[in-house]
């Protein structure tokens, strides 16, 4: 898997000694509990996605969320998928990925979103701005295209 190559944590164990990118949970395992298993044609899937991309006050699931186990966790991170269409990792902080490229007037998400999509081979990254737009990014042979 692609994902593997870049991310220490995916590849099973992680070796320290290589300078790698990881992977890091935002909500202590939430949402790849929720969708382990489940695949993206799946309505749980979408209502899943929908409810963790709706805006809430802070950010976080609300104190009155019908599934206990979300409530008052962070609505935050990426979602690695796979080919086949289950999730790797879902809600998931990207660390370590080297800068692919400059892209201006954005913050910290898009950067991210770029550098994965640099070095993830054969990915599509989408990247939602809190204004609501919604950004593709796929890696040409040396070029990015937005």
């Amino acid at each position: 898997e692609a994902f593997s190559d870049v991310f220490a944590d995916i590849a099973g164990g992680s070796d320290r000694s290589v300078a790698r990118a990881s992977i890091r949970t935002c909500d202590e395992g939430y949402m790849n509990d929720r969708l382990r298993g489940v695949h993206i044609s799946d309505k749980k899937f979408a209502d899943a996605l929908r409810d963790f991309a709706m805006h809430t006050e802070g950010d976080r699931w609300p104190d009155d969320y019908p599934d206990e186990e979300a409530r008052g966790r962070p609505k935050d991170g990426a979602f690695l998928l796979s080919t086949s269409g289950y999730r790797v990792n879902c809600s998931v902080k990207l660390l370590g990925l080297q800068p692919a490229g400059r892209w201006n007037n954005v913050g910290t998400k898009h950067e991210v979103a770029l550098a994965c999509a640099w070095a993830v081979r054969d990915s599509f990254v989408f990247v939602k701005s809190s204004c609501g737009t919604l950004h593709l990014i796929v890696r040409g042979r040396e070029v990015m295209n937005v």
